[in-house]
């Protein structure tokens, strides 16, 4: 599949499993919050080279929201440092202007058993946060 080429081993590795388990996640989420625009997404940035960190997810952007509240809750992972020593994080996060975390979890680079283990509750709380349309008060 690779979408994000010259990249580390790591990367191509979370790319190869997880684009691929999101995308079979949409249907279900797209049931669970029929006033989300769900969508899967894999990007790379950093400040000494555009390949230092790396993002893949699925974007939830939720439809009639107040102007005071978040339109976009995602399931977030992230493989920055590569250069330096990698770490992988996950969360379900919303956007702005409340960026409150949902869940979350911090595993070591080689941790991927530990990763594939967290997903389906991160899974499972991108669609309730998704369902619900807003952060829990």
């Amino acid at each position: 599949m690779t979408v994000l080429v010259h990249t580390h081993p790591l990367v191509r590795q979370l790319e190869n499993d997880l684009l691929p388990l999101f995308h079979a996640a949409l249907p279900t989420l797209a049931t669970a919050a029929p006033r989300a625009l769900a969508s899967v997404f894999a990007f790379s940035s950093g400040t000494a080279s555009a390949f230092q960190d790396y993002y893949f997810g699925i974007s939830c952007l939720l439809e009639d929201v107040p102007a005071d509240a978040p339109e976009e809750v995602a399931l977030l992972v992230s493989v920055t440092g590569l250069d330096t020593g990698a770490r992988l994080s996950v969360q379900v996060v919303w956007g702005q202007p409340s960026g409150r975390v949902e869940t979350q979890a911090e595993l070591s680079a080689g941790d991927l058993p530990a990763l594939h283990a967290a997903l389906p509750g991160l899974l499972s709380s991108l669609q309730e946060a998704a369902s619900r349309g807003g952060p829990e008060v």
